[in-house]
């Protein structure tokens, strides 16, 4: 799971995102997410996931996604985004073991989007500036 986390770190905060927001830091942030929401479908294929299973991963993967790119953005560093992301992965491996009927599961994903959501803004906030101080300076 540590490996996962850093491999997609590196593909969808520090390539792609690096490369879109040099023109839009906006459409960066956007299609960094999505991507790596969608990137989640192959779970559909791989891990016996059942569709609604999967598409509610990838809702969650869209909200991390952008809690991950604002942390990468706003702080500078990819180092706190591969922890989370791998100890997101890690405690997801514990809690797929859970028998939770389908109508449970569907309430901890839209409680699980809440509060990443819900994080990411206060981030927005509260983080210091340092890559839009940068982003301005090399424009």
């Amino acid at each position: 799971m540590l490996c996962v986390g850093f491999l997609e770190e590196v593909i969808f905060r520090g390539l792609l995102f690096a490369s879109i927001a040099k023109d839009n830091v906006k459409s960066a942030i956007i299609i960094s997410s999505v991507t790596f929401g969608i990137g989640h479908i192959i779970n559909l294929f791989n891990s016996g996931m059942g569709l609604v299973s999967n598409l509610c991963q990838i809702g969650f993967a869209v909200a991390v996604g952008f809690m991950l790119v604002t942390i990468f953005y706003r702080g500078g560093s990819m180092l706190p985004c591969i922890i989370v992301h791998s100890a997101i992965n890690t405690l997801g491996t514990f809690a797929n073991d859970a028998d939770i009927a389908m109508q449970g599961q569907l309430i901890h994903i839209a409680v699980l989007i809440a509060i990443t959501v819900a994080y990411t803004l206060i981030l927005i906030k509260t983080l210091p500036k340092k890559q839009l101080a940068n982003a301005a300076e090399n424009k």
